[in-house]
């Protein structure tokens, strides 16, 4: 599911699927927090959104 995110966000297919699962965490992370999200490191989840 985080590599068809990655995707949606313009990451090229080749490269959303070669990532390894930490680096590809990192993108998800990182387009997720520019979309306003906020991740719980802590718990490795999504922080809900009031």
């Amino acid at each position: 599911m985080d590599c068809l995110y990655l995707i949606r966000n313009g990451v090229p297919f080749d490269v959303a699927f070669s990532l390894p699962a930490d680096e590809r965490l990192a993108w998800v992370v990182a387009l997720g927090t520019l979309d306003g999200g906020e991740f719980d490191f802590v718990a490795m989840r999504w922080k809900e959104r009031p």
